[in-house]
């Protein structure tokens, strides 16, 4: 999960061309998560039952932790403590 990677190594929940195929867990693509979070196991099999279905409710959306200054000055400060 941790390994360098590119956008195209993994699949998206339901890939281009597919009607009666959903990809679920921690190795399909979703742009901007986090992969070893809970929620990013759970996105997955949401996104492809609401595809797959035409389902119209809304994904939770993704919490930008990464671009919080809160989040980074308290992954600083620990890094030192």
């Amino acid at each position: 999960m941790f390994m360098p990677r590119v956008r195209s190594d993994r699949p998206l929940p339901v890939p281009s061309g597919c009607a009666k195929l959903g990809l679920i867990s921690q190795f399909v693509e979703i742009p901007d998560d986090l992969v070893f979070t809970v929620e990013y196991s759970v996105r997955p099999a949401q996104t492809a039952v609401y595809q797959l279905l035409n389902i119209s409710r809304e994904i939770p959306t993704i919490t930008p932790h990464d671009k919080s200054w809160v989040t980074q000055l308290d992954a600083v400060l620990k890094a030192f403590a």
